[in-house]
């Protein structure tokens, strides 16, 4: 079905027809952690998300945990059959790599697996005293060289990704943060007829895409954005932000006046891939979702680890 708005005197088509949905279920990508061991600090990825084994560390960890230290519990290598589980619960190999993709610099790097220690951390909410069980580790591996200071960890860690396999999805290209100015509520491209509480619009430009924001408010402040992408006069691609529980709308970029004027992303951020645009809402429980500008793609939540 198409249907047809009016901005500026120009007709825009916008095309709603449903397309079937491409599988991504076993495309992961996730997030990174700093953690301080020992005066230092590791970059670490988490598996934990899809690696969920109730036997992941040694059963003595557990057991003995009353004749430990606190950081022989906190951070501990994964030897032996616990390297074997962990690699066959997340369908890796030791001829598979990491890779780490700054987005903003477009800069890959590479770390084979088989260089790579397999560790468990205790997560960042669990204090020294407290009893401890398997749920209160983190899986994963960590990168070869600890930090000295968490800013050269964040120098890192900020703006990257990481994926495990063959072959790297990334792009190669930047990614660049939207840039947003406030326009003219005729702008909008589709229809806002019979719409109440509309707030502010906003626009911005990426190559040969036209990006509209279209803010909504409530008893406490904005209650959603509409998102809407134009193409040679096109509507190509729509969607409705909302929040909840430990979730907030995000600043806007260049909008807010804030020191910051990174959160909104979007760019060519895999091979073979549609554009992608996110940053729209922080997650407190969640993990935060990757968008391609083509409704026949799911949304990617990153695997991040979240957890209270």
């Amino acid at each position: 079905m198409k249907k047809i708005a009016t901005v500026n005197k120009q007709e825009i088509t916008v095309d709603t027809t449903s397309t079937e949905k491409k599988n991504l279920s076993d495309f992961h990508i996730f997030d990174l952690y700093s953690i301080e061991n020992a005066g230092k600090y590791d970059i670490f990825v988490s598996m934990s998300d899809i690696y969920n084994d109730s036997l992941a560390i040694p059963e003595d960890i557990i057991q003995n945990q009353k004749t430990k230290t606190f950081a022989e519990l906190k951070h501990f290598e994964l030897t032996g059959i616990y390297r074997e589980k962990l690699l066959k619960g997340t369908s890796l190999s030791e001829t598979d790599t990491l890779f780490l993709y700054n987005y903003k610099e477009a800069k890959l790097q590479k770390f084979p697996i088989r260089d790579l220690r397999s560790v468990a951390n205790l997560n960042l909410y669990t204090s020294e005293g407290e009893d401890i069980s398997n749920y209160d580790y983190m899986i994963g591996f960590e990168l070869n060289e600890p930090e000295t200071s968490d800013r050269s960890v964040m120098d890192k860690t900020n703006n990257s990704l990481v994926y495990f396999g063959q072959e790297s999805p990334f792009s190669g290209e930047k990614v660049v943060p939207v840039h947003w100015k406030k326009t003219s509520i005729d702008q909008f491209p589709l229809s806002l007829k019979n719409q109440r509480n509309l707030g502010d619009t906003y626009s911005a430009k990426f190559e040969n895409l036209t990006y509209y924001l279209q803010d909504y408010k409530g008893e406490y402040g904005i209650s959603k954005r509409q998102l809407a992408v134009v193409k040679d006069n096109k509507v190509i691609f729509e969607k409705t932000y909302t929040t909840g529980e430990g979730a907030e709308f995000s600043p806007l970029n260049f909008i807010n006046n804030n020191e910051y004027n990174d959160w909104q992303w979007t760019g060519r951020l895999f091979k073979n891939k549609p554009p992608v645009v996110f940053g729209f809402v922080s997650e407190s429980f969640g993990c935060p979702s990757i968008t391609f500008l083509d409704s026949s793609y799911p949304d990617i939540y990153t695997d991040c680890d979240n957890r209270h």
